[in-house]
């Protein structure tokens, strides 16, 4: 279900330098290390709940192909509808607005989910976790990127004083725990100068930890 206060929020932001500026060079090797290590390769079907105004999405877009997809969702409609402007040269790219706990895809729908500056604003972040690896396919990967730290992100809303001011990274005990708890395989976290990063794998059908390919 849409929260719709936060919806208001993004609304609002959506010509903040943060939300609309494309990437410049202080953020290369951030989005450098998001691609790379996610895997991301010609003709993969990925998920991106929180795209925002579709900074990310067109990268994606460009890395999967025109054989690939692109699922780029948000509850903000300004956001969604500057995403879908950004956006609107690569078939590749579905936008939607709604909510990543009302979206209905099949079971095993996508090879890479990728939640970049979205994670701390889910309401329930388990059951968001759940929902997203019912949705990758065995061996897929699951993506958690920032381009600051979690000490800044959570520095960061705690002082908005909006209706984001509690939305934070858990600690890496928590998120451990709670990918475990959704059924997906941690691999690495990072907290470093790049920022923050998760990876996380749906073990299945094809996917064993023995594999020579699975892991970094």
């Amino acid at each position: 279900m849409v929260n719709h206060a936060k919806a208001a929020f993004f609304d609002a932001q959506v010509d903040a330098p943060w939300a609309a500026m494309d990437y410049g060079e202080a953020e290369r090797p951030k989005l450098e290390r998001l691609l790379r290590e996610s895997e991301l390769g010609p003709g993969q079907r990925v998920l991106e709940p929180g795209c925002g105004t579709g900074r990310l999405t067109e990268v994606l877009a460009g890395v999967v192909g025109d054989g690939g997809l692109v699922l780029a969702l948000d509850i903000s409609p300004a956001m969604v509808k500057a995403c879908a402007r950004r956006v609107a040269r690569w078939p590749q790219v579905r936008t939607l607005c709604t909510a990543l706990e009302d979206l209905r895809e099949p079971p095993d729908s996508f090879d890479r989910v990728i939640c970049h500056q979205v994670f701390p604003h889910f309401d329930d972040q388990l059951a968001a976790l759940r929902r997203m690896t019912g949705m990758l396919r065995p061996g897929g990967v699951l993506v958690v990127a920032h381009f600051i730290n979690s000490h800044e992100i959570n520095d960061t809303h705690r002082k908005a004083g909006t209706v984001v001011e509690g939305d934070l990274l858990p600690p890496p005990e928590t998120m451990r725990r709670m990918v475990t708890e959704a059924g997906l395989v941690l691999e690495w976290q990072a907290d470093d100068g790049l920022g923050y990063f998760l990876k996380a794998r749906r073990l299945g059908d094809g996917c064993c930890l023995n594999d020579p390919s699975f892991g970094r």
